[in-house]
């Protein structure tokens, strides 16, 4: 392992740690202030209130938009440091790349694409929440789909990461 490719997952590490960091800090003042964190009976007999009634999935939409947005910033400071390795030369960046073909990254890429999905396709559905004023059905109409796109895409998108692996 060269220099570079060290000094690259130590700071896949580090984003890694301060995202795990930040969701159990995340979770801990949801169960100080939102009635619990953790899936519990408690949730179960939320989770199946009315429609009109049920606001859990958007809290928990807004707990993972807000994680796959400290994710995405982090991979992006990540992305932005190892591109910037090209000033020190081609075969520094080059080592660093070589890493993006490895099994362990490339499953890292496929969570890093959930991320993504989820984060743009949620904050298009909160922009539409606000703009076009839904209620909470339509909201939660949308939340629906943007799972199920996250999903559909993610899954599709993971094919294509991890094809070359598999093959």
């Amino acid at each position: 392992m060269t220099c570079a490719q060290g000094v690259f997952l130590a700071g896949l590490a580090l984003i890694l740690l301060a995202v795990g960091a930040f969701g159990a800090v995340m979770l801990r003042a949801a169960a100080r202030s939102d009635g619990g964190a953790y899936p519990t009976r408690s949730l179960f007999w939320r989770l199946v209130r009315s429609p009109a009634e049920r606001t859990e999935y958007h809290r928990w939409a807004f707990y993972l938009h807000r994680l796959t947005g400290v994710l995405v910033f982090g991979f992006l400071a990540l992305h932005l440091s190892d591109i910037a390795l090209y000033g020190f030369g081609p075969s520094a960046y080059a080592n660093v790349h070589r890493l993006y073909g490895t099994a362990v990254l490339r499953v890292f890429e496929c969570g890093l694409l959930f991320a993504i999905l989820f984060h743009t396709l949620n904050g298009l559905r909160l922009i539409l929440v606000d703009l076009a004023d839904l209620g909470v059905l339509g909201a939660r109409r949308l939340l629906e789909a943007v799972a199920l796109l996250t999903a559909a895409l993610g899954i599709a998108g993971s094919a294509v990461i991890l094809g070359p692996v598999i093959s």
